[in-house]
């Protein structure tokens, strides 16, 4: 250090690394925080939805068993016997004991017949301690559904039973008139009982947010707003009270204490009472059709040991980094000064050997550089030549001789099978399906030569619908394999444009299997195929329905050799650019305002526009 450095700036380096070490250490904690949180976060989200997912099926498939038992009651002609003679003690009886029947064979928790005033005239709990028979539901929706003609869902907490359950009602129509209401009442108490994940509650919400199915009995007739205020608004409460929907029951809020949205739009809840503490990640689904919410609320506390668990990992491992750092660095500087020592031992003999071979010393440099910048530039143009024939090679016949001899290999099982059923004339069909694709595939290789060579195509012409077969027969399997739905309009087949078919199969077949690739994962992936005309042109455009393309791909999508998938040498793209233009035509891509990616390829019009 020199003498005459300040003590200021002797001071501030000896606190520069305390400090560049504090700082690296918050900035390192801060990202391993950020990071177990967010995959802490996801793998929660990912089991809460996994789980959310079974019990919408499980419930789904409870409900589905009673939905139309209503409709078909409201059929039987002892029910609508009641209900034109009320009175008919027979006939009350008959109806009681066939509702029991159907109660009992299907399972259901309760059935009973309503007229049209609402009075209860029958019941399957007719000979129980506190039948339904005399009650009045006219205030229930689900009847009111079913005497406006529809069919009622509804939730509700049993007005006399005090069983939570779920209404189906269909009306009894006679003569064109609703006489009556069928109710079909199902019990969904032991759902709940059959979960038993410790970390993950199930939730079941009307549409105000009151939950009424809960694997946790002391959240029961609770109420989560789903948005919004922590407290739910006093006229809320109110409009739940007036409804008698939980007649006799307390509904209270849950002691929400703080919300917040997560960046896939599920909620962060924090809950602060003695039956609900603690952070939950709420995970719900809608059911429209049976006018409930399924939530999963997941507890956050494994997410705490997961997080602390990272950070003593990685900053355990980062301060051994920086250890063994300070260690290199410390013996580095030890080296440095033993170097300096001997230098300064031996400076004027090591002085006079460097002026005597820094000429030769320079030279030999030159020489190696120049030799091996030579060698470097051989090995380039060899590797060059070899991958552009390679590339030209496997490129033509992967995407060109691969499909036909498949659709050859299946056009001859089809003619085997029908030769040994005697169908020579359909055999002889598939047999020449067979020659016609063994001509293409020799047009392919001959174009492809002449590719090469860079010459045009000769003037040769294609129909719309020609080259629309020829693409059908060599992606055929492709889409059928990958359940993909090809939308090509035969509106534009009897157009011709120039060029011969086997080349614009090949852009065609290829632009279809990069559509294909990109929808990878899709679950109904789709290609829509347009054909337009303009001054002379034949506009063909390809649309997929996948992610798109990004600005760097949309930059370098034509260069050869490049590629964004893990296999192929990027040629099928560059290999078609070249063809459209050796048809003096033109390929362009470009992203679709509604998704996915659209190529677009542009041809001469051979026949004559109409005047």
């Amino acid at each position: 250090m020199s003498q005459n450095t300040p003590p200021s700036l002797t001071r501030l380096r000896r606190l520069a690394l305390p400090l560049l070490l504090l700082l690296g250490t918050l900035l390192v904690a801060g990202g391993l925080f950020w990071h177990a949180r967010e995959q802490g976060l996801a793998q929660i989200r990912q089991d809460a939805e996994a789980s959310l997912g079974r019990y919408i099926i499980n419930l789904r498939h409870q409900l589905a068993r009673h939905r139309d038992l209503p409709r078909l009651l409201a059929a039987q002609q002892q029910l609508k016997a009641l209900l034109t003679d009320p009175h008919n003690a027979r006939k009350t009886d008959a109806a009681n004991r066939y509702l029991a029947w159907v109660n009992a064979t299907m399972g259901a928790t309760d059935s009973y017949l309503i007229n049209s005033n609402g009075l209860t005239l029958a019941a399957s709990n007719w000979d129980h301690p506190r039948p339904f028979i005399g009650n009045d539901y006219s205030f229930r929706p689900y009847f009111q559904q079913a005497m406006e003609g529809g069919q009622g869902r509804y939730f509700a907490l049993g007005n006399t039973s005090r069983v939570r359950g779920y209404f189906f009602s269909a009306p009894v129509r006679e003569a064109d008139q609703i006489i009556g209401v069928t109710v079909v009442k199902v019990d969904l108490e032991d759902i709940e009982d059959s979960w038993n994940d410790a970390l993950q509650d199930i939730l079941v919400m009307d549409e105000d947010g009151v939950i009424f199915i809960s694997t946790r009995h002391d959240w029961r007739f609770r109420l989560l707003p789903q948005t919004g205020a922590l407290t739910p608004a006093p006229q809320l409460l109110a409009r739940i009270e007036a409804s008698r929907r939980y007649e006799n029951a307390e509904v209270r809020p849950l002691p929400l204490q703080h919300r917040a949205m997560t960046a896939r739009g599920n909620q962060l809840l924090t809950l602060d009472g003695q039956d609900a503490a603690g952070h939950y990640l709420l995970v719900s689904e809608l059911l429209p059709e049976a006018g409930m919410r399924v939530a999963v609320l997941a507890n956050l506390s494994p997410l705490k040991s997961r997080i602390a668990r990272t950070l003593i990992t990685g900053l355990g491992a980062f301060w051994a980094s920086v250890a063994l750092l300070l260690f290199l660095r410390a013996r580095h500087r030890m080296k440095l000064r033993h170097e300096r020592e001997l230098q300064q031992a031996h400076a004027t003999l090591e002085r006079r050997v460097e002026q005597r071979t820094q000429q030769l010393t320079d030279s030999n440099r030159r020489l190696k550089q120049e030799v091996e910048q030579h060698r470097q530039t051989q090995n380039q143009l060899v590797q060059a030549a070899k991958l552009a024939v390679l590339g030209q090679l496997s490129a033509g016949i992967n995407h060109e001789l691969n499909q036909p001899l498949t659709a050859i290999r299946q056009f001859a099982d089809n003619a085997r099978k029908l030769l040994e059923r005697g169908r020579i004339e359909a055999a002889a069909g598939n047999l020449e399906e067979i020659g016609g694709l063994a001509q293409r595939m020799a047009a392919i290789l001959q174009p492809l030569r002449e590719f090469a060579r860079q010459r045009d195509a000769g003037g040769a012409q294609t129909r719309l619908e020609q080259l629309r077969r020829g693409v059908m027969v060599l992606m055929g399997g492709e889409l059928e394999k990958r359940q993909a739905v090809l939308h090509w309009p035969t509106t534009h087949d009897a157009l011709a444009v120039t060029g011969d078919p086997g080349r614009l199969e090949q852009v065609l077949v290829n632009l279809i299997g990069n559509a294909l690739q990109a929808m990878a994962g899709e679950p109904e992936p789709r290609i829509d195929i347009n054909v337009s005309t303009s001054a002379g042109r034949v506009i063909i455009a390809v649309r997929d329905h996948g992610p798109g393309l990004s600005e760097q791909v949309l930059a370098h999508i034509f260069e050869p050799f490049f590629t964004t998938k893990s296999t192929g040498l990027g040629l099928g793209l560059s290999i078609s650019h070249r063809i459209a233009e050796s048809l003096d035509g033109e390929l362009t891509a470009a992203n679709h305002p509604q998704g996915g990616a659209v190529f677009t390829l542009v041809l001469n019009r051979a026949d004559k526009e109409p005047a």
